[in-house]
């Protein structure tokens, strides 16, 4: 009676023969999946920012960073002191002498209504008599508008919200360094907390 002779399975052969290298493989092929999901997560475990065209992802978050728009503080004015940088001197006649100025002094000539230069979140309003009433708006991106020698009728308060043109408050000479200007608006901008020339953002006549 013959026999019948069981043909070896060459595929079960072949996995006894290269188990070990079957396992080291699909061990590297995890650990490079891992590092790649790591790798498209920022440190705090949220989307990466990107740019998607005019906006972004910041912490997990869609945000706007389309650019600011300007406008004058005042519809009617002159300049009496414009802004100084570095070594450069403005004449003060109210304090009778040159110094360095870090704003721009917009001069009334028609209305006296303050409106704010562009979109933003008021920070502030204080009044004290080296300022007079004083308004800071936060434009974000990093920028901000100051108001002084306001009178101390301001029409905001610190957390309204502002678009470009709002009334704020009214020009006035309640700043004693610059009550011989007469009514005006003491006007600053600031970058990312140092001083700018307002003549970057705005278009002065």
């Amino acid at each position: 009676m013959s026999e019948k002779i069981k043909k070896p399975n060459k595929f079960l052969n072949f996995l006894k023969k290269y188990a070990a290298f079957i396992v080291i493989i699909a061990c590297v092929v995890a650990i490079v999946a891992i590092v790649i999901a790591e790798s498209v997560q920022s440190p705090s475990g949220t989307l990466p920012e990107i740019d998607i065209g005019g906006g972004g992802i910041e912490n997990g978050e869609i945000v706007d960073t389309d650019p600011l728009t300007f406008d004058l503080p005042l519809a009617e004015y002159t300049i009496s002191m414009d802004y100084t940088d570095g070594d450069d001197f403005v004449y003060s006649s109210t304090l009778n002498e040159w110094t360095t100025h870090k704003g721009i002094d917009f001069v009334a000539t028609g209305s006296k209504d303050v409106k704010a230069v562009a979109d933003g979140t008021i920070e502030s309003v204080t009044t004290d008599a080296e300022h007079g009433t004083k308004i800071v708006i936060d434009h974000g991106q990093g920028i901000k508008s100051i108001y002084s020698s306001l009178a101390d009728n301001a029409t905001v308060k610190k957390g309204d919200a502002v678009k470009k043109g709002d009334k704020i408050g009214e020009a006035s000479d309640s700043s004693y360094l610059e009550f011989k200007d007469g009514p005006h608006v003491h006007f600053e901008m600031t970058k990312d907390g140092k001083h700018i020339s307002p003549r970057e953002y705005l278009e002065i006549k």
